[in-house]
Order: C-alpha cells, then sequence, then structure tokens
C-alpha cells in the first residue's frame, strides 16, 4: 500500500472515531443539535436583550442551516418543552424563539458539563498542544474550502 492510500485510511479511521462518539453525556436530556440550539437562543437572547427571545432569522443565519431544518428541530423542542416560538405583535413578520425554563435548566447544565469537559481535554492535551491543534484545525479547514470549492469549478462537478 503506498503512503498516501495509508494515509487517507488513518484519517478515514479517525474521521470515524469523532463520528462515533456519544457526546450525549455532555448534554444530557437533549441531542447535539438541540443543544446548539439552545445554546445559541440563549446567546442571541442575551445579546440583543430580546423580551421575544432571539429572532429565528438570526439563528438561522448564525446555525448556518436551511430554515427548513430549522423549524423541524424547533418542531420537536417545543414538542419537549424545551423553548417555545412566538410572533412579534408590532411586526407579525418576525418570528421570534424563547428557551422555556426547563430548556433553560437543559441548557445550563449542558453548559457546566461542557466547561468542565473542556477544560479536562485541555488540561490532559496540555494549553500549548491544544492551541497548536486549534491552529492545524483551521489551517486544515481553509484547505478543505479550497479544495472543494476546486472541485466545484471543474466542469461536470458542478451543482
Amino acid at each position: 500500500m503506498d503512503d498516501a492510500l495509508k494515509l487517507e485510511r488513518e484519517f478515514e479511521h479517525v474521521m470515524c472515531r469523532f463520528r462515533r462518539m456519544d457526546y450525549s453525556v455532555l448534554h444530557p436530556g437533549v441531542g447535539n443539535m438541540e443543544f446548539a440550539v439552545l445554546e445559541m437562543i440563549h446567546k442571541l437572547s442575551a445579546q440583543h436583550d430580546a423580551i421575544y427571545g432571539a429572532a429565528i432569522s438570526d439563528l438561522q443565519k448564525k446555525m448556518e442551516i436551511l430554515p427548513s431544518a430549522l423549524s423541524r428541530l424547533l418542531r420537536g423542542m417545543e414538542e419537549k418543552g424545551l423553548c417555545v416560538r412566538s410572533i412579534d405583535p408590532k411586526d407579525r413578520r418576525s418570528s421570534y424563539v424563547s428557551l422555556t425554563e426547563t430548556g433553560q435548566e437543559r441548557r445550563d447544565q449542558g453548559h457546566c458539563i461542557m466547561e468542565v469537559f473542556a477544560q479536562r481535554v485541555v488540561e490532559r492535551m496540555g494549553e500549548g498542544r491544544f492551541r497548536e491543534l486549534i491552529k492545524q484545525w483551521e489551517r486544515f479547514g481553509d484547505v478543505l474550502e479550497t479544495e472543494i470549492a476546486a472541485f466545484r469549478n471543474v466542469d461536470g462537478m458542478e451543482e
């Protein structure tokens, strides 16, 4: 097996390992995307000191997901009692989402666990090595974006 193929397989193995990890212990009672949405609603609501919560349009932009996907996610979260959607009475075109008491509790619990988890990971790796890892992942992301864009520009590979 040549080195390039071996490297590709090692990369695939590592990526599969990350995907298979059970992150649910870090935010009990909610899925990964649900927790990310709880966090973002919390942040957006605090940033704008919003009385209605976070604007759904802002949430969609920050989460970088399709409006239909966000709508499905929010519907499921509403059914679980984690959030509630509302319409601005002054501008009926504007929709908002806010955390319920249960949603805020789940967000706070998960946030505390995530802080402890992150601290432990950094301590085990060492701060310098962890910072270098982040820098390398940023560079890796840049390279991936460039290469994906190059493939899009190849004849016959356009969407």
